[in-house]
């Protein structure tokens, strides 16, 4: 795009957002608007371009949480607009949602706190970089759901998202092209009880066949499909992809059989990368609540490629992680940035994905 282009984008957006005070419109809802608009399928190949990746954003004190958004996404968001990524992509647990406690004041109170979530995440969208998300089972409920925060996610957050997923799950599960690449995004609670995850496989298989030329492939769902510690153990299903081995098993073989560039997910609260069948798996929950990370417990099945080393809950630190891709040389590097104890940024972990 010219700078004339940009200049003259710049203008109407400032044109329309005077607008929308005329017209008595919420100041937030515009500039979401926009980056929406702005996210449509990509035909310019620029020869290198970032994404960048949260999860895990809900507040970990589900007991006194006033807004449900945990306080370390605001710096963290203004350290990925400074980045300039073409799009910013969320792997779920938008907000605290079902895991609420009663003596919070932002109990039940889903409306608000996906509120909250905008208003921090607002930044992004003044910034013409569009947004991405999927449902967490924070966002879903307890073991069964609960149809008042599904209600408040699908007004809020999926009306918003591509529309182009299975009918069960328009705005849930989408897929977009972006330059060279494409993001099939996976939600994992429709029709689902009893804390067990659901996935779409013949759409999913349908998204991977279908290609539309890319050369990259990413998938992105709430949970691993490896899980980091084998030794922990829950009566209640928790919503963990790596509990239901039947399932876990078809969707890693798609994914190998399709030779996908990378499968990143949250829900537990760590950052870890490794790799099955050629595979990378990324888990990137590090931002709202810190768990400790032994690399001695992850799944045999699973290459553990990062940290090769304990990482105790106090050593911890809420993060995010951004992609650039190189068109020319065909490679994608990536940056894990944690913050410190004053929300300084520091390089946590740089890797090449393809190179």
């Amino acid at each position: 795009m010219s700078q004339q282009q940009n200049l003259s984008r710049r203008r109407f957006i400032k044109k329309c957002a005077a607008l929308t005070g005329l017209l008595g419109l919420s100041p937030t809802m515009f500039p979401e608007f926009i980056a929406r608009a702005d996210a449509s399928p990509n035909s310019v190949k620029a020869q290198t371009w970032k994404f960048a990746m949260i999860s895990d954003t809900h507040d970990a004190d589900m007991q006194h949480t006033q807004t449900g958004v945990t306080a370390y996404l605001p710096p963290i968001i203004s350290y990925i607009v400074a980045e300039h990524p073409d799009f910013v992509l969320q792997t779920g647990d938008l907000i605290t949602g079902a895991q609420t406690l009663p003596t919070s004041p932002a109990y039940k109170k889903f409306d608000m706190q996906y509120t909250n979530y905008k208003n921090v995440t607002a930044p992004l969208a003044q910034a013409n970089i569009p947004l991405y998300v999927i449902r967490g089972n924070h966002d879903f409920g307890l073991h069964n759901g609960e149809p008042a925060l599904s209600q408040a996610y699908m007004a809020a957050i999926a009306g918003t998202m591509p529309q182009n997923g299975p009918p069960a799950a328009k705005g849930l599960s989408y897929s977009f092209i972006h330059n060279n690449a494409k993001f099939i995004m996976i939600d994992q609670f429709v029709n689902t009880s009893s804390g067990i995850v659901t996935l779409p496989m013949d759409w999913i298989k349908t998204e991977l066949q279908n290609t539309q030329g890319a050369r990259h492939i990413f998938l992105m769902g709430h949970s691993p499909v490896f899980s980091p510690d084998t030794t922990a153990s829950s009566k209640v299903a928790q919503f963990s992809l790596f509990d239901q081995s039947s399932l876990q098993s078809q969707f890693w073989q798609l994914l190998t059989d399709n030779h996908v560039t990378a499968y990143i997910s949250g829900h537990e609260h760590l950052y870890f990368r490794g790799q099955a069948n050629g595979i990378p798996q990324i888990v990137i929950g590090n931002l709202g609540c810190i768990s400790s990370y032994t690399p001695t417990t992850v799944d045999s099945r699973l290459t553990n490629v990062f940290p090769t080393t304990p990482v105790p809950n106090t050593q911890g630190r809420p993060g995010y992680i951004v992609f650039t891709v190189d068109n020319g040389k065909n490679s994608i590097t990536a940056t894990e940035y944690w913050l410190d104890q004053n929300n300084k940024k520091y390089v946590y972990d740089s890797f090449a994905l393809i190179s």
